[in-house]
């Protein structure tokens, strides 16, 4: 990516927007990645977390093809049948069950718990993808009415065929059902669990969130090595899960807008955000992107978030900062920026722990007094 664009708050912040920003890096893999991704990884209001991997850049982070150690720093890999089978097995024998070499893999994600789990297996173009897709009849795959292709009867067990370093079979020896999706294969334990997934779906790429929070990551200085995707239900911590109970995504949304007036000691809502690991000159780095409509509420954000993160770790002021990055027309991001003082655990460990324990206070959404 390129350098790091992203201005200080205050009234360097209102110069800097004033004047324009310079055009941003593109990553590819984040982007095929976020066009594969549901627009349900930012928008569903539920506890399901969009994971993405990005392989290529962590074999070049750790100086060399996708090993163990590089693959133990991939905490989003769990759920994600091709990053689990690879790290119990070797690059080998990964290439001898799969049928796809690692190192053809430039990312992978999954989104979904079981048994809807999906894992996505990202190559570097939909002709890659395609002649991947091609050459599985080779692993015993064989074509379905619906156009998809599955090694066996969807949903049986199969405990004499089970293989953890398998990532067609797994440890519980169940057939996949994959699909065919751009630059992307689509692998699930059932065709019905891919079929929302596939022809008209709304990508998170398509949304507003979705450009914005691409925008804001693609904005930092360094690689992103592996992201999470967020929906708001992820900042409810100070508001009641309860009052989103019955009903559809609209009247949720409102429910929850007048929530976050109400609560106090958060951030203002937000449509989606990202938590991520990016490699840089200086090492490790955390970086939380939140997606908002307009600049000034991406700029309280941003403070707030640095605060409550703060309040969290007790990091000194040297270490974190706050930030945003305009993403015309969609809206703006607000950027909190964590580097890594050394010791144990990282920065991006930590909110890790937070997320998955609902505890993380850089994401609480409440703008109330």
């Amino acid at each position: 990516m390129k350098e790091k664009m992203m201005t200080k708050m205050a009234p360097v912040l209102a110069l800097a927007l004033a004047v324009g920003t310079p055009a941003l890096a593109q990553d590819s893999n984040l982007r095929a990645a976020l066009s594969v991704l549901p627009d349900t990884v930012f928008s569903g209001l539920t506890p399901d977390i969009g994971r993405y991997v990005d392989f290529s850049a962590l074999a070049e982070a750790h100086g060399g093809p996708l090993g163990r150690e590089a693959l133990s720093r991939a905490l989003l890999g769990g759920g994600i049948r091709p990053a689990e089978a690879l790290a119990l097995g070797t690059p080998e024998g990964f290439a001898e069950k799969a049928g796809i070499d690692s190192a053809a893999l430039s990312f992978v994600a999954g989104v979904g718990q079981p048994p809807g789990a999906v894992s996505i297996w990202g190559l570097a173009s939909g002709e890659a993808a395609s002649a991947a897709f091609s050459a599985l009849s080779l692993q015993g795959f064989a074509e379905q009415p619906s156009g998809m292709i599955a090694n066996g009867q969807p949903g049986v067990v199969d405990l004499a065929g089970r293989d953890p370093a398998d990532p067609w079979r797994g440890p519980m020896g169940q057939a996949s059902v994959v699909a065919l999706s751009g630059p992307a294969l689509l692998q699930a334990g059932d065709a019905t669990v891919l079929e929302p997934l596939l022809g008209e779906m709304t990508s998170a790429l398509d949304m507003a969130a979705g450009k914005t929070i691409l925008a804001g990551l693609e904005a930092q200085e360094g690689t992103v090595l592996q992201a999470a995707f967020l929906g708001p239900w992820h900042g409810l911590s100070s508001i009641d899960p309860a009052i989103l109970a019955g009903k559809g995504p609209d009247d949720a949304r409102a429910a929850l807008q007048q929530a976050a007036g109400a609560a106090g000691g958060g951030l203002p809502l937000w449509q989606g955000a990202a938590l991520a690991d990016v490699e840089t000159a200086e090492g490790p780095t955390l970086i939380l992107a939140f997606a908002y409509d307009d600049c000034a509420t991406a700029q309280a954000a941003a403070e707030g978030a640095l605060e409550l993160w703060r309040g969290m770790d007790g990091t000194a002021e040297d270490v974190a900062e706050a930030s945003v990055a305009e993403a015309a027309p969609s809206g703006c991001a607000a950027i909190l920026h964590v580097m890594h003082p050394g010791g144990s655990p990282s920065p991006f460990n930590k909110a890790m722990h937070g997320l998955r324990s609902r505890n993380l206070p850089a994401l609480r959404i409440g703008s109330g007094a």
